[in-house]
Order: structure tokens, then sequence, then C-alpha cells
């Protein structure tokens, strides 16, 4: 296959056609959010039809689930050897639950923190780039950091000019 050469120059010649290029943009994102919101409705219908059909198996499921729970729990004296009964389609059974119950989350961080039982607190650590920006050069050198600064090319649409030409 050949090599195709690519002209150096610029495609846009005058700021009209940069302008141009602008309303383009600028009417592609209008006609891009109106598809989205298109989208966002068939979603929307989908997941209310799909919850109104799965309504009824779940209230079923819950049901049957109950009925197993009421059941076990009435022939309980059956699971002083074995915590599990293996039956054809699965299996029942109890088992020992500890969980933490915390009332009031600042108390107990403050108490956790006043006994000094650090290990039982999670911190997550994470470096501050904003505060980073203001360290002097050689600090940031010295913790295996530096400043990227870039000139970023942006633009910006006139969203009300657009809507007035549309």
């Amino acid at each position: 296959m050949p090599r195709k050469r690519i002209s150096s120059e610029p495609a846009l010649q005058t700021w009209d056609e940069v302008d141009t290029c602008l309303r383009n943009i600028g009417e592609i994102d209008r006609e891009l959010a109106l598809l989205e919101a298109d989208q966002q409705e068939r979603i929307d219908a989908i997941r209310a039809s799909t919850k109104a059909a799965a309504e009824p198996l779940q209230n079923k499921k819950l049901g049957l689930e109950m009925a197993i729970k009421e059941f076990a729990e009435a022939n309980r004296a059956e699971f002083v050897r074995a915590k599990t009964r293996g039956l054809t389609f699965g299996s029942v059974g109890f088992r020992i639950s500890t969980k933490v119950v915390i009332k009031r989350i600042a108390d107990t961080l403050q108490a956790l923190k006043d006994l000094q039982l650090t290990q039982c607190i999670r911190v997550k650590e994470e470096c501050d780039k904003e505060a980073m920006k203001n360290l002097p050069l050689e600090t940031l050198h010295a913790v295996g950091a530096t400043l990227k600064s870039e000139d970023a090319f942006g633009y910006e649409i006139k969203r009300d000019a657009i809507a007035e030409v549309a």
C-alpha cells in the first residue's frame, strides 16, 4: 500500500470557516442531546416494564422464602446435630451471624480515638494534588512529583445563538 502524504496546511483558512465549524459542533451537540434524551426515555420505559413484570415474581419468591423459613423454624429441633439440611434442590440451615451495630457513628469514632484503638478506624490516604501545586519545585522533586504545564486548546459554543438559527 503506497504511503499518503498529509498536508501540513490547516484545513480551515478563515475565521468565518472556524465560526461555521463552531455552529456545526453546536448543532451536533444539540442533536446528540436529543438522541440521548430519547435513549433515556426508552431505558426508563424498559425499566418500568421490567419492574412491573418482576414484581409478582419477587413477591412470590419472598412468600416461598418466608414459608421455608417458617417451616425450618418450626422444625428447629432437627438442626441440633447438623446446622444444614441437604435436600434434592438445595439446602436450608441456620448459621450464627455476628455483626457490630453502631448507634451513633460520630460518638463511636470519637470513643475509639479516645481509647487509642486506631486499628479499628479506617483512613483513606491519597495525595492532595491541589495542595501540592503550592509546594516549591525542590520539595516536589524530593517527593517524586513534578509540575506539568500545557497550553490546552478549548472552545465554547454559544448555544443561544444556534437555537435562534435552528
